[in-house]
C-alpha cells in the first residue's frame, strides 16, 4: 500500500526498457518482503519451541514498538504534507528510473521493500502475527504466501497491464503518477495511522490473552 513501489513501477514502465525493468523490479520487491516476514515468523517460532520465553509477550512487545513507530512515521507524513501543499520534484533515485538497467531495478525493488521505514515495519508486523499464531508449518507457509500476494498486487497489476496492452496503459499510468506525486504523503499517513493503532491494540491484547 506504500506509494513508493507504485510510483517506482510507474516510472520504470515509462523508462527506455519498460518490460525488462518492470519484470526485474517485481521479484526484487517480493524477495525483500519475503525475507522480513519469514525472519520474524521464524523468530517467534524459535522462542515458542525453545520455551525460553512467552511468544505472546514477545509478540505484544514487538507489536507495541512497531505500532508506535508507524504512528511516528504517520505524523511525519502529515507534517510534510502541511508544509508542502503542491507536488514536489522527485527524489534523485526515482528520477533516474528513465535510464535504469534491469539489474538496478531488481536492487531497487529489494531496497524499497527493506530500506523504506514503513514497509519493513508493516512486513515485520505480519511476521510477528503469523509466528505468534497457533499454526502448523504448512499453515504458516500459506499465510506468508497470501501476505506476499497481497503485497505484490499494486506492483504486479501495472506490470501485467503493461505487458498485455502497453499503449492503453500509458494514459492511466501517467494519471496515477500525477495523483501520487500530490497525494502520496496523505495516503501513506492515513494507512500508517490505521496500521499503527491496530498494532498497538494487538499488542495490548497479547498481554491479556
Amino acid at each position: 500500500m506504500s506509494p513508493f513501489p507504485i510510483t517506482m513501477i510507474v516510472l520504470l514502465l515509462g523508462s527506455s526498457r519498460p518490460k525488462a525493468n518492470g519484470l526485474a523490479f517485481l521479484p526484487g520487491w517480493v524477495a525483500g518482503i519475503a525475507v522480513i516476514v519469514a525472519a520474524l515468523t521464524l523468530l517467534l517460532d524459535t522462542v515458542e519451541a525453545s520455551g525460553s520465553g512467552d511468544p505472546n509477550a514477545l509478540a505484544g512487545i514487538l507489536c507495541l514498538a512497531l505500532g508506535a513507530g508507524l504512528l511516528l512515521l504517520a505524523g511525519r507524513k502529515f507534517a510534510k504534507r502541511i508544509k508542502q501543499s503542491t507536488a514536489g520534484s522527485l527524489p534523485r533515485w526515482m528520477a533516474s528510473a528513465e535510464t535504469m538497467a534491469p539489474s538496478r531495478s531488481l536492487v531497487t525493488g529489494l531496497a524499497l521493500s527493506a530500506a523504506n521505514p514503513e514497509n519493513p515495519m508493516i512486513t515485520a508486523a505480519a511476521g510477528v502475527t503469523i509466528g505468534a499464531a497457533s499454526l502448523s508449518v504448512s499453515e504458516e507457509l500459506w499465510a506468508m504466501a497470501a501476505f506476499l500476494v497481497v503485497c505484490s498486487v499494486t506492483v504486479a497489476i501495472p506490470v501485467a497491464g503493461y505487458l498485455v496492452a502497453p499503449v492503453n496503459m500509458a494514459v492511466p499510468l501517467a494519471s496515477l503518477m500525477g495523483w501520487l506525486r500530490t497525494n502520496h504523503s496523505v495516503m501513506t499517513g492515513l494507512l500508517l495511522l490505521v496500521f499503527g493503532f491496530i498494532l498497538i491494540g494487538n499488542g495490548i491484547g497479547s498481554f491479556q490473552a
